[in-house]
């Protein structure tokens, strides 16, 4: 492979990172920030910089057909990486170091590219991207994201911000965002956070305060949020193995239940207990807590497809309202002293996951 080549590929590869990044991210549940964009916006410009500079000097100022390709789609995504960073910025300057490699792409383009139809494609898409660019600068200064209060749950679990979203003559917006501190981690600049969620939204300058009741509810402005509304008690990963193992497994759970026989996975590590009713099967997989904060979760099978056979709410109460990927019951709906809840989600066939706590 030519020298030449080498650096387009080099080029490709980098330009490919932060996409990359943000779609594993977001596979796995995690959102990220941008910790310190200026010191995020010096090391990346110095670095796309430098690999610009020593291509431009280069002696062999031609590069083949597919390299022209190649370095022309990595160019654009370094256009692209530049729009979706610049949301994540903390500061003007940080901005403009990044909008200037927008400016060095284009050049690149201009020295290598010779392709007529390669360079109009290139430029008439760079050119979608430079109008909203240039405007979030102009109006940066207009407006703000701030942290104004931070609470971390007394057993470390979560962590509440409340954001003041400042937009200037536009408005702005009062934020309250929730994330699993104990999932979450930094490398660099950047901060990955386990299951972001915004809890509420309201008015800009809304916020008087913010605290934690116990491990599980949260209170902002004389309003509590149940953190079990928003985040399954069973975590991610032992919710992510029961429904690969019950679609894994779904032959196997319908010949038991065929047969009414259940030896071949009562023992199974992943079930604790098979409780047989006339509305359906029970296969519990989980519990923790003690007295009235005890909470339970599982998978269970319907023949009729009865989302409430496993639940003991009254039949007066028994309504199920959207949420998230599932659906969602809570007793506060109907006696404001109580906290029990229940949710429960479709995983295959007649088989559904499910979580309650009392």
């Amino acid at each position: 492979m030519r020298r030449n080549n080498l650096f387009v590929l080099f080029l490709l590869i980098l330009t490919l990172l932060f996409p990359s990044i943000c779609i594993i991210a977001k596979f796995l549940h995690y959102s990220f920030t941008v910790k310190n964009g200026i010191v995020y916006a010096i090391a990346s410009s110095v670095l796309y910089y430098g690999i610009g500079i020593l291509l431009i000097y280069r002696k062999e100022r031609r590069i083949g057909k597919t390299s022209s390709f190649f370095l022309s789609v990595s160019l654009l995504l370094n256009q692209i990486n530049t729009f979706l960073f610049i949301f994540h910025a903390d500061n003007q300057a940080a901005m403009l170091l990044i909008a200037l490699w927008f400016v060095m792409t284009a050049i690149l383009v201009a020295v290598y590219v010779k392709s007529v139809a390669l360079m109009t494609t290139f430029y008439a898409l760079s050119g979608i991207l430079v109008l909203p660019i240039s405007l979030f600068i102009m109006l940066s200064d207009f407006g703000a994201r701030t942290v104004i209060a931070r609470e971390v749950s007394p057993d470390m679990r979560y962590c509440a911000e409340v954001i003041d979203d400042d937009q200037g003559a536009l408005g702005g917006a009062t934020i309250l965002m929730v994330y699993k501190l104990d999932g979450s981690f930094s490398i660099g600049s950047f901060e990955f956070r386990k299951d972001e969620k915004i809890i509420h939204s309201g008015s800009w300058g809304e916020y008087e305060e913010l605290y934690w009741n116990d491990e599980e509810h949260l209170t902002m402005n004389n309003r509590s949020y149940s953190m079990v509304d928003f985040f399954p008690r069973g975590d991610h990963a032992e919710r992510d193995m029961i429904f690969t193992y019950v679609r894994e497994h779904e032959g196997v759970l319908l010949d038991c239940i065929e047969k009414e026989d259940f030896s071949s996975v009562e023992n199974d590590a992943l079930i604790r207990k098979i409780s047989v009713s006339d509305d359906c099967i029970d296969f519990l997989c989980g519990g923790d807590g003690f007295g009235s904060e005890t909470a339970y979760w599982g998978f269970y099978y319907s023949e009729k497809d009865d989302m409430t056979a496993l639940w003991c709410a009254h039949p007066a109460d028994q309504r199920l309202e959207r949420s998230g990927e599932g659906y969602l019951w809570k007793e506060a709906w109907y006696d404001p002293r109580g906290d029990n809840t229940y949710y429960t989600e479709w995983i295959c066939g007649h088989f559904y996951y499910y979580e309650m706590s009392f």
